[in-house]
């Protein structure tokens, strides 16, 4: 029986050091990828073939880093392999930052009001001088078999609400493209590259009525404004690029304000000596 326990502790220490049975997708060296670590990178739900080329992609990133970490170790010296340091100090930039971050999702308030971004706008006019003419449209193809076409070119001629309201419906049901920018300002190439031909009509008077057409369909354009490149662009336009300049600046001023009370703390409750 002495023979037995000693047996026994020593079948228990090598089921411990086994690893589980799991399946190896690729090995470079010693080092072994199963197909569990790949599982666990895959997003979820994804598609067959989505998940194919994913895990092909990891693979080959793995196999990579691998033989990059390889070359690494027998081309570097000892003091050169000594990275500590550097990884402290990654640490110690991704805890503050995760920091910061907790901090301005608690406290800072983000929204821009509409009077902040009128004045910003109002005092910064020159920095947002248009690069590309924009314009205000309505832009839609009909195929060249659609009924009452002259309707709607009667409704595309007009300029009454009512014309346009019945313009509006027949597209909804009929047209193969309906983009309505009436309300938003786009730049005009954006629309222009979807005519057959690059128009040539004069916009120095609103509205502006452009048909085109090619074998299958016609193309109508109706510009109701228009502003001309190098001119200041309008507050709607650049109403999203300043509403993110705000932003920034109130969680720069937040990540300032922060620091210099962290600062401040540290030396009245001497944390901080300074020799």
């Amino acid at each position: 029986m002495r023979y037995i326990l000693p047996y026994f502790l020593l079948l228990l220490v090598s089921c411990k050091e086994l690893k589980p049975t799991e399946e190896p997708v690729a090995q470079v060296f010693e080092h072994v990828l199963y197909r569990s670590e790949i599982q666990d990178f895959l997003p979820k739900p994804i598609s067959p073939d989505d998940s194919m080329a994913l895990t092909q992609n990891y693979i080959r990133n793995w196999i990579t880093q691998k033989l990059l970490l390889q070359k690494a170790n027998e081309n570097l010296s000892e003091k050169e392999k000594n990275v500590q340091k550097q990884v402290e100090d990654y640490r110690a930039s991704l805890l503050i930052y995760k920091y910061k971050q907790k901090l301005i999702d608690q406290k800072l308030q983000e929204n821009v009001s509409d009077a902040e971004m009128e004045a910003y706008y109002e005092k910064n006019q020159n920095n947002f001088v248009l690069s590309t003419p924009i314009v205000k449209a309505t832009f839609f193809i009909l195929p060249k078999n659609a009924p009452n076409l002259a309707d709607v070119r009667k409704w595309f001629a007009s300029n009454t609400s009512e014309s346009l309201e019945k313009l509006e419906e027949y597209c909804l049901s009929n047209a193969r493209k309906y983009d309505d920018f009436d309300d938003n300002w786009v730049e005009a190439q954006a629309l222009f590259r979807l005519l057959p031909q690059e128009p040539q009509a004069s916009m120095a008077k609103m509205p502006v009525h452009i048909e085109q057409e090619d074998e299958n369909n016609y193309y109508f354009l109706l510009i109701n404004d228009f502003i001309k490149e190098q001119n200041i662009a309008p507050l709607d336009y650049v109403r999203d690029e300043i509403a993110l300049i705000l932003k920034n600046k109130k969680k720069l001023a937040f990540e300032n304000e922060l620091e210099r009370q962290i600062n401040e703390e540290g030396i009245q409750k001497k944390y901080v000596k300074i020799y």
